[in-house]
């Protein structure tokens, strides 16, 4: 342990604050994540998970962090892991509570509590671990529990917190867009693809009772607006009733950073988008392409909001265009992407989200050369983005996310020969933009929706 706290301690401070007597805080906070009823959404994984684990090693061998790293041993998932069975069982237990030496339990300090805060942000949560652990231990869990039990006591990244969460509920997005600056921008994207593509499209906003509210992360709008444009082109082109949504109306903004690191934060921002499209009216959310955002409101409301408070379906933006295409309803031209492509499968998306099938199907579509990056599909490596990581720079936290997760995916890239990378995730094109840039890669990154529209037979 003491290898682990001096290793740890030589990392950046991007997550910690200033000493204050937190240990009893951070007690009374894991007490609470304890109980069944407090806790009731995730409480019976996250015991077993801490009850559990043989130490065998699997984890650690499938782990991007612990290989990218050079198998250093404090990015091992059980080390990171057993940083919060170590207080459970010295707090928590009856044996640790006379016999702490024995069950390898220690008393906690502000020491171990900096080293767990710092440990927490260095794993992506992308679950790789809790796929092929033989008794179904699940260490990426127990690491998100560790972050809400830290947010608890104030200890929570401001990229995910006060410039995510909090800016989102106050100013509808969380890249702090207000409503007359998103409709210049709308305006501009509608002149832009006149410009590209030789063709006018109305992009409606802020239509009540439409068939479709197409919500994106925000950040697209600023940083991916290839994505945005192709989502538009797609509905227009499939003549379907559909509408973005301004801040005037709301939540305009699909992320969630909830999702990251605290239940209350993700419960606040879901009921306000929620909210949102009750008011709008809408019968199918469509969710734009962001992962996190995907299990959010395809699986975790499922747990925290009752059926008859959400009256409205909920897709994927890629579920809706594999059916378009399949059904005809919009067409495509391959030929009009002849450059190899190749896709990554979004954590979210893909291992906790089981769109494993409908990119592909897109892609082979709409591409003429279609490679896959290899391993793939459950055993693809993520990308280094996920759990908030792509919008977290201080420190050394870029060369961090570019030598450990992004020193693999630069590998995969280049295996594949492609010169172009498929991506329908907003945290993983911020990340592969940066791995490209990072690794000086002969290759671009394009969101699927682009793709399609690249490919449309009007």
């Amino acid at each position: 342990m003491r290898k682990v706290l001096d290793e740890y301690r030589a990392l950046s401070d991007e997550v910690l604050k200033p000493h204050e007597n937190r240990v009893p805080r951070f007690l009374e906070a894991m007490k609470k994540s304890l109980d069944s009823r407090a806790n009731w959404t995730f409480w019976l994984p996250y015991v077993l998970s801490l009850d559990t684990c043989m130490k065998c090693g699997t984890c650690a061998e499938v782990c991007p962090l612990y290989l990218g790293s050079g198998r250093r041993e404090i990015y091992h998932p059980a080390v990171r892991a057993d940083m919060l069975r170590r207080i459970y069982r010295r707090y928590f237990t009856l044996a640790g509570r006379l016999f702490p030496r024995l069950v390898g339990a220690e008393d906690l300090t502000e020491e171990k509590l900096d080293a767990l805060a710092e440990g927490s942000y260095r794993c992506t949560v992308c679950r790789r671990c809790a796929y092929v652990c033989p008794v179904a231990i699940d260490n990426g869990l127990i690491i998100r529990e560790a972050r809400k039990i830290l947010e608890a006591i104030d200890i929570a990244p401001d990229e995910l917190r006060e410039k995510g969460t909090r800016k989102q509920l106050e100013m509808g997005n969380a890249t702090g867009t207000p409503t007359a600056a998103f409709l210049d921008i709308v305006d501009f994207l509608v002149e832009e693809i006149q410009d590209t593509k030789g063709y006018k499209i109305e992009i409606p906003v802020d239509k009540k009772g439409a068939e479709y509210l197409v919500m994106h992360n925000a950040g697209d709008y600023l940083a991916f607006a290839e994505t945005v444009m192709g989502a538009a082109e797609i509905f227009h082109a499939a003549g379907v009733d559909w509408t973005l949504n301004s801040p005037a109306t709301g939540i305009n903004d699909v992320v969630n950073y909830g999702v990251f690191f605290s239940d209350v934060e993700l419960e606040k921002v879901l009921r306000a988008q929620i909210k949102t499209c009750i008011d709008l009216k809408i019968k199918t959310l469509v969710v734009g392409e962001c992962g996190h955002a995907f299990e959010a409101f395809k699986y975790i409301m499922m747990r925290l909001v009752p059926e008859e408070e959400r009256p409205f379906e909920v897709k994927s933006i890629l579920e809706l265009i594999d059916q378009w295409i399949g059904e005809g309803r919009i067409k495509v031209d391959p030929r009009k992407n002849p450059e190899p492509v190749t896709y990554h499968d979004s954590c979210k998306l893909g291992r906790l989200g089981g769109l494993y099938e409908e990119p592909r199907r897109i892609l082979q579509a709409c591409c003429t050369d279609f490679r896959e990056m290899h391993p793939n599909r459950e055993m693809s490596y993520c990308c280094g983005g996920g759990s908030g990581f792509a919008i977290m720079t201080k420190g050394d936290f870029l060369k961090f996310r570019m030598e450990t997760y992004g020193k693999i995916k630069a590998r995969q890239m280049e295996e594949t020969g492609a010169s172009i990378v498929a991506l329908a995730c907003s945290n993983c094109k911020g990340q592969f933009r940066e791995i490209i840039n990072y690794y000086k890669l002969p290759v671009r990154f394009a969101g699927i929706s682009e793709l399609v529209a690249n490919a449309l037979v009007l």
